[in-house]
C-alpha cells in the first residue's frame, strides 16, 4: 500500500456519527511517500496485473 492508497482509504471509511467524524484507521504504519521513479515502477506493476486478471471483453 502506498502513502497516497493509505490516505485514500482512511477518507474513503470517514463518516459522521452523531455530529462527529469517525474514522477506522488501518491497522498497518502509514507507508512512506515513494519518489516517482519507485511510484512509476509500482504501478505500472499494479495496472498490468490488474488488467491481466481482467481483459477487455470482446464484442
Amino acid at each position: 500500500m502506498t502513502y497516497g492508497e493509505y490516505h485514500y482509504a482512511v477518507k474513503y471509511d470517514m463518516r459522521l456519527v452523531n455530529g462527529e467524524w469517525v474514522v477506522n484507521k488501518p491497522n498497518i504504519a502509514i507507508p512512506n511517500k515513494m519518489s516517482k521513479k519507485e511510484a512509476s515502477i509500482y504501478y505500472n506493476k499494479k495496472f498490468k496485473e490488474y488488467w491481466e486478471a481482467h481483459p477487455p471483453k470482446k464484442s
